[in-house]
């Protein structure tokens, strides 16, 4: 069976007729999904010939609800399920884990207990930092796929 047999391939043309306003998020949600769009989704080179006030400006209009790091941060997988983006959620984990795991091991065995402990935190900057654009492609572009990372 095709591996990405599942994978629902966003189009561009997909993401300008879906209607943010009748999505059934918050209007922080709404407001950070229009702001992607107006700069380009997530495909866009936003700060190519842009001064440094346009960038500092892109960058205020682009800030997803501070909530959805926090709550990606501490629930990871579960934040996923509950915003329905299970897939993505679990290929992110098993990456993770794996990650987590041998990086801890190695980092013990040269005597770093202490940066060994801390390697935990790994999975949850992770979850947190894309958890927003995650669910941007999911509700605007209608990314229904499992990768955890589009080719851009």
């Amino acid at each position: 069976m095709n591996a990405n047999a599942n994978a629902v391939a966003p189009s561009p043309a997909g993401a300008a007729t879906v209607d943010i306003d009748a999505l059934d998020v918050s209007e922080r949600w709404k407001t950070y999904f229009k702001a992607m769009l107006k700069h380009g989704g997530l495909k866009a080179n936003r700060f190519s010939g842009q001064s440094r006030e346009e960038r500092i400006a892109a960058l205020k209009e682009l800030r997803p609800p501070i909530s959805s790091f926090v709550l990606a941060f501490m629930f990871g997988l579960f934040y996923y399920l509950a915003k329905g983006m299970w897939r993505k959620g679990l290929v992110l984990l098993l990456m993770v884990l794996g990650v987590q795991i041998v990086l801890g091991i190695v980092l013990y065995a040269i005597g770093g207990e202490t940066l060994s402990n801390a390697v935990g935190f790994l999975g949850g900057a992770l979850f947190g930092t894309i958890a927003p654009r995650d669910f941007y492609a999911f509700k605007v572009e209608g990314d229904q796929g499992w990768m955890p990372v589009r080719p851009f």
